[in-house]
């Protein structure tokens, strides 16, 4: 099982913490599961912002986990460092890019795992494994000392098996944090982008079973928004990486790809992105002033063979949310029609909603268990 880049011995009791191999921890390099950074990495001097302050609350880092190359893929694979095998089916991919972080919780080899979600890391393999993760707002959980994807989309969020153990996390990336214990009334804008009718009636049942009232809510431009956030993904990726294709032998043929499509990208199709961002930034707010969150499935399919991957629309529905830098958490609810028997649902939230995400996160859990 390829889960673990560097394991670490600790004692105590505090809880056991899994840190994605792109966020420093002290005394050990970040090498992004990439040789091309590996080669040339040196051990951090100090510890990224959230590691300082989870160490602060007495958690142990137990390890550093494996991730897919850069950060730059959703299905976990990695041809460098190996793919940690779904634990639900390991035919199937895990999920990414924060594979590891996922396969650790779900094997309990960690309580509480860091991710980053940079365009569906943390919500992707957390669907795949059958977890919950959280993406956070963007901004509000400090991203010095972890290395960039995009700069306008990056953030860290935990992973976990349950709901409490998510709002641990949170707590280990912001002291005092503490979900919503008021009751979250009114309805709930049902969004219904193109899925597998399996995968929306198991996020319908879902919220039948907690009492949870729905209705369907309209986005206009979805293929638009995946093309901005997908545009600043490769055009900011690609100028973190660059020097790295002065290595070539030393990087996978999809990351020097990635590179090449992102140096395409100028500043004109940039402006155009900034602009499908606000826009759909108020088109987002109008709708949290009409419900107090916005649910949708994780996923448009199961998670694929691996193998078959490729061309698999993994982050259609988790991108456009970071393109807006909005909360959303994906939970895992049962899909007996499924191959693994689990879908997964995402609450979203308008910005600095993780409180109110967890307090309905928690809602449809009781009702699930």
């Amino acid at each position: 099982m390829t889960i673990w880049l560097t394991r670490f011995d600790t004692s105590g009791d505090g809880i056991r913490l899994a840190v994605k191999d792109c966020i420093d921890v002290a005394g050990t390099p970040t090498t992004v599961a990439c040789p091309a950074v590996a080669d040339r990495a040196v051990p951090a001097e100090r510890d990224a912002a959230v590691v300082a302050s989870a160490r602060a609350q007495g958690a142990r880092v137990v390890g550093k986990t494996n991730l897919t190359e850069l950060c730059w893929a959703a299905d976990g694979v990695n041809p460098w460092t190996g793919t940690p095998e779904n634990p639900l089916d390991p035919r199937r991919v895990p999920g990414g890019s924060s594979s590891g972080s996922a396969v650790a919780v779900v094997l309990g080899e960690a309580d509480v795992a860091y991710g980053t979600d940079t365009g569906g890391s943390v919500r992707i393999p957390a669907a795949c494994c059958g977890l919950t993760g959280l993406k956070t707002t963007v901004g509000r959980i400090p991203t010095d000392g972890v290395y960039p994807l995009s700069d306008t989309l990056d953030t860290v969020g935990p992973l976990a098996r349950d709901v409490a153990g998510v709002e641990a996390g949170m707590r280990l990336l912001e002291p005092g944090f503490t979900a919503d214990d008021s009751p979250v009334t009114g309805t709930l804008g049902r969004l219904r982008p193109e899925v597998l009718p399996e995968i929306d009636d198991a996020v319908d049942a879902a919220l039948r079973a907690a009492g949870i009232v729905a209705e369907d809510a309209q986005l206009r431009d979805w293929k638009g928004v995946i093309q901005a956030g997908g545009d600043f993904i490769m055009a900011e990726g690609s100028r973190v990486n660059a020097a790295l294709a002065a290595y070539p032998d030393r990087m996978s043929e999809r990351m020097l790809r990635r590179i090449e499509l992102g140096e395409r990208i100028d500043d004109g199709r940039l402006d155009k992105a900034y602009l499908v961002k606000r826009d759909f930034q108020a088109e987002l707010d109008a709708l949290f002033a009409r419900y107090p969150a916005l649910v949708l499935p994780t996923m448009t399919v199961p998670p694929p063979l691996l193998g078959e991957e490729g061309g698999v629309p993994m982050t259609a529905l988790t991108l456009p949310f970071n393109l807006a830098g909005v909360p959303a958490l994906a939970l895992p609810v049962p899909a007996p029609r499924l191959p693994t028997g689990r879908s997964s649902l995402q609450l979203v939230g308008p910005h600095g909603g993780e409180e109110r995400l967890i307090a309905l996160a928690r809602r449809i859990e009781a009702a699930l268990s």
